[in-house]
């Protein structure tokens, strides 16, 4: 749909990108998402790993993932065990053994409840998630762009001279490089420029 005057009418337009990055879009089939979808913060997945004081393990994150599918309104979820057992296809045991665990580390609250399932209350994982997002943003910041780029010259200069070596290498060196290649190179994952007889002729490479 077009303005008058020819100009393109904005609300068309976001609706056709948000309709660009639609779920069916991004997964192609519609019919996984008939039950929902679940919520989960990005930032959880980039800093779970490396949370302090304890970082989550995978068993013990997707274990977290699970109990987020069950959070439905500010309420603590409440799943049994024994359905996140079956869907992490582990026993009811080591579900149990995950939440103890996170409890331990003290990112997991669980309310006992007689007849009923516990609750389950990742306040204070949450918690420590955002001091580690904080602590993140007042970390000084690395020049990313220059320092990649400043890490390419010097690894084309560090080529560059390899090359001139070459030409004008003593012809012992030159068969000592050969040889070396005949029993490094191929399923090993090396690179003639792994050769460590380059380092007297142009230094070690550059660090990235």
């Amino acid at each position: 749909m077009s303005l008058p005057g020819g100009e393109a009418n904005p609300l068309s337009t976001k609706a056709a990108s948000a309709a660009a990055r639609s779920f069916t879009k991004r997964w192609k089939h519609h019919e996984l998402f008939a039950k929902g979808f679940v919520a989960v913060p990005t930032l959880f997945l980039h800093h779970y790993a490396h949370l302090k004081p304890h970082a989550l393990t995978p068993g013990q994150a997707l274990f977290v993932l699970h109990l987020m599918e069950f959070k439905w309104d500010a309420d603590a979820p409440f799943p049994g065990y024994t359905t996140i057992a079956e869907r992490m296809g582990i026993s009811d045991k080591m579900a149990r053994r995950h939440a103890q665990s996170l409890e331990a580390k003290q990112y997991l609250r669980r309310e006992i409840r007689k007849g009923q399932t516990n609750r389950f209350d990742l306040t204070p994982l949450f918690d420590a998630l955002l001091k580690a997002v904080e602590e993140e943003k007042r970390k000084p910041k690395k020049p990313v762009r220059r320092a990649k780029k400043e890490y390419r010259d010097s690894m084309i200069d560090w080529f560059s001279r390899m090359v001139a070596a070459y030409s004008k290498m003593p012809e012992e060196d030159r068969q000592a490089l050969k040889e070396w290649e005949a029993t490094n190179l191929g399923d090993k994952g090396m690179a003639t420029s792994d050769w460590p007889g380059w380092e007297k002729y142009v230094g070690k490479p550059p660090d990235k």
